[in-house]
């Protein structure tokens, strides 16, 4: 088959020791992608040498040390009328791009398409909130992803949808995007109810450095998602919003919510 007017955009900071998985992943789907882009963000641990073994794949060298503004680059470089932007320590099924662009082609109202993945540990995982194994997304539902995000970030969008990540943001920028296309621009996801990737949980994950009741206070804030956000004087208190949440957790814990019979 013909390559798919796609564009696979992999970003990796010192994530060489798993690039290589990664782009064998991306050389082996059943329909393959117009563009490989890798942008290397400051590695310092070989990760060029990685992509040279991969003659389909262009090389981006960048100095950012941030995620998002390294995403933001490689889209600035490719010319595809659809993109999957991905990680470099996770990888694709081999039916990813060809299930996943089936279900875009067959509905021009549809901006993007998501789907399930598996999530699998290396290493002491205890700190990561989810199971692992299959993790189900589950169907669009626009109100729903106002409250939280259930999309992951290893999707197919129409370019022409993407309005660019904020590189203020070190985590939660999926629901970020979703949020600004859904929000912002009306549109419109579809599920694919099959987990169509591999998702790495490691020690050295950006899931667990950074400060997630900081980012997600931050797009709750930028999207004024909730009546907290819509008060002048109390949205910008990010200390007050963290407490109201570990006390909202800690009442449910030992208050547990007892429904009529």
């Amino acid at each position: 088959m013909p390559p798919a007017d796609i564009a696979v955009i992999i970003t990796s900071h010192n994530y060489g020791r798993y690039l290589g998985t990664c782009l064998c992943s991306v050389d082996a789907q059943t329909l393959r992608p117009k563009e490989i882009l890798v942008v290397d963000d400051a590695s310092t641990d070989g990760t060029e040498e990685v992509v040279r073994q991969f003659p389909g794949a262009r090389y981006y060298r960048v100095a950012f040390q941030n995620g998002n503004r390294a995403r933001n680059f490689g889209f600035s470089r490719m010319s595809s009328e659809l993109v999957v932007f991905f990680d470099a320590d996770n990888y694709m099924a081999p039916h990813f791009l060809e299930t996943l662009y089936g279900d875009l082609a067959s509905d021009g109202a549809v901006d993007f398409v998501y789907c399930d993945r598996i999530n699998f540990g290396e290493g002491d995982v205890s700190w990561y909130p989810e199971p692992m194994g299959r993790w189900r997304a589950g169907p669009f539902d626009s109100v729903l992803l106002r409250e939280r995000n259930y999309i992951d970030l290893a999707s197919l969008l129409r370019a022409r949808c993407f309005p660019g990540f904020d590189e203020a943001l070190r985590r939660c920028q999926d629901w970020d995007l979703w949020l600004n296309i859904v929000l912002n621009q009306q549109g419109k996801g579809r599920y694919v109810a099959e987990p169509l990737f591999y998702y790495r949980v490691h020690g050295a994950s950006v899931s667990r450095r950074e400060d997630r009741d900081r980012a997600v206070w931050t797009i709750r804030r930028k999207y004024r998602l909730g009546l907290f956000f819509s008060l002048p004087v109390v949205r910008d208190a990010f200390w007050l919003y963290r407490f109201l949440g570990w006390l909202k957790r800690f009442s449910g814990r030992f208050f547990p919510v007892r429904h009529a019979l």
